[in-house]
């Protein structure tokens, strides 16, 4: 035997079965020992047994006792509401004490010296749970092809809603693991609301079922899917965001992930149907809206090593180092390239409905009111509960179309009321136009939100300039400011 073969090292010993492979992530893997082994997981893996197993043993019983076939097609609410019970409420909220488990036990900070980023620690929890709900569908399948022996039961089609179930599962497993990561006082409130989704979410699924299952075309449900995968990843992301330490760029996925969701709008202005567009600017149009308010409100983070990987991609790596770093700055960046992809689809839309009059002052006033704190933020830079701060100047500006609206059903004033009022304050703008105004108002309001936006601008532009030529600073790895 040569010296080269004896320094060689022991091939990796074959999976023998008995245990997760070794190729697998470590956090999943010491999440799905944990998890199967908890008394949570065998409790509801042999209730929802038992009780499905009660079913079709109800079902044979009926069969058995009727003239006609497919007898049992009535009980078909009952069996998926015992399936989406487990699958798509209990197992999903088990991922509420994903995190807070390992802050009360004084794991987390264990954890983080395994040099795990905060974002793989999430995602291994929401993994581990993602499994653990795809273990448990995989044994109750037969009692989905059990009812084939019924009669009267389309596989493909209980399939296909099954299928969709482990999507919503895997969504609110998203969720309950975001809220892990708050405090056990809004874990506890948060807690009702999650119940309520997940209700409505089995009563939409039991609905598509008796009627014969989902049944979108094959466009809107890869849509769906995306919409689906969007939310989750978001969630997970902000839960990530949550535990990581200030070194870590969170800007980054959560700003990427919010252009994905405003180009999928733009997207369907431009050639998509009315309806899709609407319901979508209600369903993605609020996490861009949330993550821009939140890239406005941050500090700037003074880490080079958070910086210096842009520049390995040249100019495009310091053009993304301008959007995709954390601090209002950068944030400001982000908002005119999700505002115009958002307004991209709005105007396009508006062409073909033929109401860009109508919308012109909407996205005017809409702008105003988003960029309205940053100047009051910048004067006030060490503010605890910036986002707060945001949402309290965000309702004050709501009193002058309270008073508005007041005065225009008193007697003896006119029908414009408060109007020069009401155009100080973009937010209260908006909710005039939603009272369907004449022309001559909407052009104020137009041209009210176009001047406040251009002063807001002429007033930061200095402060962004200086933040900008900081961020390129530590891009290049000098020395700061």
């Amino acid at each position: 035997m040569t010296p080269t073969a004896t320094m060689q090292a022991p091939a990796a010993p074959a999976w023998r079965g008995d245990d997760f492979p070794h190729w697998l992530p470590p956090m999943l893997v010491r999440e799905l020992r944990q998890g199967i082994q908890s008394g949570s997981f065998f409790w509801t893996f042999l209730i929802l047994q038992f009780a499905l197993l009660l079913f079709v043993l109800f079902a044979l019983l009926v069969q058995a006792g009727a003239s006609e076939t497919g007898a049992v097609r009535s009980f078909d609410g009952l069996f998926w509401g015992i399936l989406a019970t487990g699958l798509g409420l209990v197992m999903p909220l088990r991922g509420l004490t994903a995190v807070a488990f390992e802050r009360t036990g004084n794991n987390l900070d264990l954890v983080r010296l395994t040099k795990l980023s905060a974002t793989r620690i999430v995602a291994g929890k929401w993994l581990a749970l993602v499994a653990q709900v795809l273990l448990v569908a995989s044994a109750v399948l037969p009692y989905l092809t059990v009812r084939y022996f019924f009669g009267g039961v389309n596989v493909v089609a209980d399939l296909v809603t099954l299928g969709w179930l482990l999507v919503w599962s895997a969504v609110l497993g998203a969720v309950a693991v975001y809220y892990s990561t708050r405090p056990q006082r809004e874990r506890v409130g948060l807690l009702i609301l999650l119940v309520f989704l997940g209700i409505v979410g089995l009563n939409a699924v039991a609905t598509m079922t008796v009627r014969g299952g989902f049944t979108a075309p094959l466009g809107n449900g890869w849509l769906t899917l995306t919409i689906a995968a969007l939310y989750a990843a978001l969630f997970l992301e902000a839960a990530a965001a949550s535990i990581a330490p200030p070194a870590e760029n969170h800007a980054l996925p959560k700003r990427l992930l919010a252009l994905c969701c405003a180009a999928i709008i733009a997207g369907v202005g431009l050639w998509g149907s009315a309806a899709w567009f609407w319901s979508l600017l209600g369903v993605l149009g609020l996490p861009v809206l949330f993550i821009t308010i939140g890239g406005l409100c941050e500090r700037p983070v003074r880490v080079r090593r958070m910086h210096t990987p842009f520049a390995r991609g040249g100019l495009a790596g310091r053009l993304a180092a301008a959007a995709f770093t954390p601090g209002w700055a950068t944030g400001l960046v982000f908002f005119v390239l999700a505002f115009g992809l958002v307004a991209t689809g709005l105007f396009a839309r508006a062409a073909a409905d033929n109401t860009v009059e109508e919308t012109m002052p909407f996205v005017s006033l809409a702008a105003a009111a988003i960029l309205l704190p940053v100047p009051l933020l910048l004067l006030l830079p060490r503010l605890g509960g910036r986002g707060f701060f945001y949402a309290g100047l965000q309702g004050l500006c709501i009193i002058p179309w309270g008073v508005d609206l007041t005065v225009r059903e008193l007697p003896g004033f006119r029908s414009d009321g408060l109007l020069p009022l009401v155009a100080l304050f973009p937010l209260a703008g908006l909710l005039r136009l939603l009272n369907n105004p004449p022309d001559e108002t909407r052009v104020v309001l137009f041209f009210a939100g176009c001047l406040i936006t251009a002063i807001i601008l002429a007033v930061v532009i200095r402060p962004w300039l200086r933040e900008m030529r900081e961020t390129q600073r530590l891009v290049d790895g000098g020395p700061r400011a």
